[in-house]
């Protein structure tokens, strides 16, 4: 039988709990004790961002005016001719990332999908692999790019990590689709297990902020994110929103999701990465979909505020993601990019969809 395992942080409880679980058949737990030491961002109906965030107040007509902008502009604009300095054909994708087989290296599949493949370990971010992110096949967000790489492209997938539940990154297709379901380690926030077990995947961790999960030498830590999340209008923040770090064999990534800006957790955050990971060597930061302004902010960065939060968790070189995948705003195609390396400079490297470099010398041009 296939269960969720939910990790507590919390002292002598949390191991009792946990072990208690564990020889259970029970696949989700909960309990009136763990409940009245629940921290401030759980909420009797869900989930909170941390304190001090962002108000995100968007009225009724804003968000019908923004639909209304986007569906216009999703007939009328258009995806810039020449793609050469963006993406990768299949090809060539395909010969790349075959070419580092046995060597610890990083693959923008795009969007916030990564492949990192650490140690023999082969970890896979946020997977949507699917032509569109929406639950309907015939309408929502499409990819405006093809995909450098297809799942049949991918190496054997050990582990997969989930930062919150909206489509651009918990795509339930992609998840029908990854071979070796029960012999893949799964790390989801909290209420997002569900679509793993039905799927038998193998062991699935459910976490809170600060959580850590050992795979093997693989160290995985859930961090907070300024967002929110919905599968549905009847689910609203039922569940939990992450980033996350992980580290493997001397090798430290931070990974965005989706997020906002915050003075105090992204310090916070890279305090514990380095004492836990040994700091950030690579940060991939989630820089698009944050036009119009006044709707997106508390949800999603902008190119220079990826960049500050990257400062603020202590990245060495940052990656930028989230962009030029999916239309999900207004901004013109290239700008996200083109703004993130003017603010970070040779702390930016930015990758084609469908490039692989090495990660022991990834930032060397």
């Amino acid at each position: 039988m296939f269960s969720v395992v939910r990790i507590s942080r919390r002292g002598a409880l949390g191991s009792i709990l946990l072990s208690a679980l564990l020889l259970s058949s029970s696949s989700i737990f909960s309990s009136d004790e763990a409940n009245s030491l629940r921290p401030y961002h759980h909420v009797a109906n869900g989930f909170i961002n941390p304190e001090n965030s962002y108000k995100r107040s968007v009225s009724t007509f804003q968000r019908m005016n923004f639909f209304r902008k986007f569906v216009w502009k999703g007939l009328v604009d258009r995806v810039p001719k020449d793609l050469s300095d963006h993406v990768i054909d299949n090809a060539g994708a395909t010969l790349l990332l075959n070419s580092f087989v046995g060597h610890d290296s990083i693959t923008w599949v795009g969007h916030s999908t990564f492949l990192v493949s650490l140690d023999g370990m082969n970890i896979l971010t946020d997977p949507v692999f699917s032509r569109r992110v929406s639950p309907f096949s015939f309408a929502g967000p499409r990819r405006k790019v093809s995909l450098g790489l297809e799942i049949s492209d991918l190496p054997r997938i050990d582990v997969v990590i989930v930062s919150h539940a909206h489509y651009d990154h918990l795509d339930t297709k992609t998840l029908d689709r990854l071979p070796n379901k029960s012999s893949i380690t799964v790390i989801v926030p909290l209420g997002l297990g569900k679509y793993f077990t039905k799927r038998n995947y193998g062991k699935v961790y459910e976490v809170d902020w600060y959580d850590n999960i050992e795979v093997g030498d693989l160290s995985v830590t859930a961090y907070p994110a300024i967002h929110w999340s919905n599968r549905t209008p009847f689910d609203v923040n039922k569940s939990l929103w992450m980033s996350y770090g992980l580290s493997l064999g001397g090798v430290s990534i931070f990974h965005t999701g989706d997020t906002g800006i915050h003075e105090q957790v992204f310090k916070d955050i890279g305090s514990h990465m380095l004492e836990k990971h040994g700091g950030c060597d690579i940060g991939l930061m989630s820089i698009g979909a944050y036009d119009p302004r006044e709707f997106m902010r508390g949800a999603h960065m902008d190119p220079e505020e990826g960049f500050e939060v990257g400062k603020q968790v202590g990245c060495k070189k940052m990656i930028p993601m989230h962009w030029g995948t999916f239309k999900l705003s207004f901004e013109p195609f290239y700008e996200p990019r083109d703004r993130f390396v003017s603010a970070a400079g040779p702390m930016a490297r930015v990758l084609k969809i469908g490039e692989t470099i090495p990660i022991d010398r990834p930032f060397n041009k």
